[in-house]
């Protein structure tokens, strides 16, 4: 059932000697929470479809910006992963909260404090062929504020990998035509049993515009906070 009213906040969360700007999206009863973090390259508003989306379903959406993107001020680093946790601790009052993150933001959503966890095509790798990284500086970088270029890598190198089998409620989602690390990976994961989803025609671009992807997330959520 979608939710009657959907308030939206443009807003920041302040922590410990930065802030973190973000836009919260609150349904008229809200059942939990779910946080949402971009991509490398992307912003806030990037993925506000997909919040309103989340927010019909009667869950509070914050999508917010990773350092280094959007409006954040700080420059990207290796502390990346604190922005995630300052907008999971500001929505602790609920009982429920999820992270729900694409590609590099798919990375930091498994390795979240969250019992439950949707990643979209997450970065799960620490190492990448000399093509992805082309790519990626191509037509992402120049949207990202880094202290050198590739650095992305770094972060990606020394961030853990997250610890498959660790427990909680985790959702893999990637598309048929996604990057070749991500399928390839999905697709290990699949083959051990966990939960994963592949999105027919899908590209790892626009995944999370995607009715389909809409509709797993959503659905997913609500069997969690039901």
């Amino acid at each position: 059932m979608k939710s009657e009213k959907i308030t939206v906040e443009r807003s920041s969360i302040k922590c410990d000697g930065f802030t973190v700007p973000c836009v919260i999206l609150t349904p008229s009863r809200p059942v939990g929470a779910a946080v949402i973090v971009h991509g490398y390259g992307g912003c806030k508003e990037e993925q506000l479809g997909l919040a309103w989306r989340v927010a019909e379903a009667g869950v509070i959406a914050c999508a917010f910006d990773l350092r280094g993107h959007g409006e954040h001020p700080l420059p990207m680093d290796m502390n990346i992963m604190d922005d995630v946790e300052a907008a999971i601790s500001h929505f602790r009052e609920f009982d429920k909260v999820a992270t729900v993150g694409h590609s590099l933001g798919g990375r930091l959503a498994l390795l979240s404090g969250t019992v439950y966890t949707i990643a979209i095509s997450p970065a799960y790798s620490k190492n990448y062929n000399s093509k992805t990284k082309e790519t990626l500086h191509n037509i992402r970088s120049y949207r990202v504020h880094e202290t050198y270029p590739g650095q992305i890598f770094d972060v990606l190198r020394d961030l853990p990998l997250w610890q498959v089998g660790s427990g909680g409620n985790t959702l893999v989602i990637y598309g048929s035509r996604d990057q070749p690390d991500i399928v390839n990976s999905c697709k290990e994961l699949r083959s051990s049993g966990h939960n994963v989803v592949e999105i027919d025609r899908a590209v790892h671009s626009d995944i999370f515009l995607t009715e389909e992807t809409f509709e797993k997330v959503t659905g997913q959520l609500s069997e969690w906070f039901k």
